[in-house]
């Protein structure tokens, strides 16, 4: 009988966890077609963004729009951050000062005079499916 309890808990669990679960569509454009991958990081909290993404996703460049589809855990807010990574090395590259020298985009299109903030680049995910389309400058 505690079997029967613990594996019908254990599968309403895992229903309920699964319920919550949403969908981001990334549209990516302006993507250089052959010229090495686009990088997607997507950050869940303020102190980490740009330091240590929630997840990152990579794409070869093989198409002038990329579609990345990621799987959140949960409803909430999350920046987003994409670049082609024209060399290969998975880090942006940047000059001295930090403007990028591979092209970038953000959440919402924003396009910053100076460093990004969470907030600028952050997507209210607040549907089982959003998607947003970020073009690359």
């Amino acid at each position: 009988m505690k079997t029967i309890i613990l594996t019908t808990l254990v599968v309403c669990a895992s229903v309920l966890a699964k319920a919550q679960q949403v969908k981001l569509h990334i549209s990516v454009a302006n993507v250089a077609p052959g010229k090495g991958n686009v990088v997607l990081n997507i950050y869940d909290k303020k102190t980490d963004f740009l330091k240590k993404s929630f997840i990152s996703k990579i794409e070869k460049a093989d198409n002038a729009t990329l579609t990345f589809i990621v799987d959140l855990p949960q409803k909430g807010t999350y920046a987003v951050t994409v670049f082609q990574d024209l060399d290969d090395n998975k880090k942006l590259k940047q000059d001295w000062f930090g403007i990028p020298q591979e092209p970038v985009g953000y959440g919402n299109n924003f396009q910053p005079t100076a460093k990004p903030t969470f907030s600028e680049c952050a997507i209210v995910v607040d549907k089982e499916q959003v998607t947003q389309t970020i073009k690359l400058y």
